[in-house]
């Protein structure tokens, strides 16, 4: 597991930055997933959003726009906007306790615990209590039936993401790569469609309830699984080796 903060100081030199959570210090880095996952397409980082996405085993979770209490202000006296983001190896264990987040997150249960976990000061204008934001991530007892492989768009409305944090209470994410959820205030409907998201919700659909999108209006992410990944790493691996005795037959069969 690995847990990076954006957030920035009161300075004016103390601007918005990634940063992973190390417990003596914070270390300046975005998030490398974020060259396969492309949040900036779908999101605004100052706005409530939040993506769940799996990208070559790995689970992303980004929660961002979480305001910061009014101490925290900046010095034009704006509001500090704080986003985390959680990156795991794919696994069972690891989708329940991001399955977990994302329901709290969307009950809008995070800001308040994050917020009490950034204090000021420190070289950056911020300091994390890593031990607080970790503390977070606990796996918690939750149904994990079949998915529903369906991908769903709607409006950004209380009624759906309550739905929404129902379903993953009692329903598995699809095995595949790509976009999971997108809860966002910047895409309409047409790009959500286009991203192949699995769970969309923005607040430029007005449609109260869910929709399904068809496969014809998407661009479909690619299917993977935990077995699927494992055979083809096994597969490279005897390619390789093919390759390797051949070279060597070729070898011989010169020197002679």
């Amino acid at each position: 597991m690995t847990i990076y903060i954006l957030s920035r100081g009161q300075k004016e030199d103390q601007d918005y930055s990634w940063f992973k959570i190390r417990k003596e210090s914070l270390i300046r880095e975005t998030p490398p997933i974020f060259k396969r996952v492309p949040v900036e397409t779908v999101i605004e980082h100052q706005k409530p959003s939040m993506i769940l996405a799996r990208q070559d085993s790995e689970f992303l979770l980004l929660v961002t726009g979480l305001k910061a209490r009014e101490e925290r202000a900046d010095f034009m006296g704006r509001s500090v906007r704080n986003s985390i983001a959680w990156v795991y190896s794919d696994s069972e264990e690891h989708e329940n306790i991001l399955r977990s987040l994302a329901i709290r997150a969307l009950k809008n249960e995070l800001e308040l615990e994050i917020d009490k976990a950034i204090n000021i000061g420190g070289e950056y204008g911020f300091k994390v209590e890593q031990d607080a934001i970790e503390q977070l991530a606990i796996s918690k007892i939750i149904a994990s039936k079949p998915a529903e492989n369906a991908c769903k768009l709607g409006k950004n409305s209380a009624k759906l993401r309550q739905e929404l944090a129902k379903e993953l209470q009692n329903y598995s994410i699809p095995l595949r790569d790509g976009f999971l959820i997108i809860i966002t205030t910047l895409k309409a409907k047409s790009a959500l469609s286009m991203s192949g998201v699995w769970r969309g919700l923005s607040d430029r659909i007005e449609n109260e309830e869910w929709e399904i999108i068809s496969k014809t209006n998407q661009l479909i992410a690619s299917p993977t699984s935990r077995s699927v990944l494992s055979s083809q790493k096994k597969t490279t691996t005897q390619a390789a080796l093919t390759i390797a005795i051949i070279l060597a037959l070729i070898m011989i069969y010169l020197a002679i």
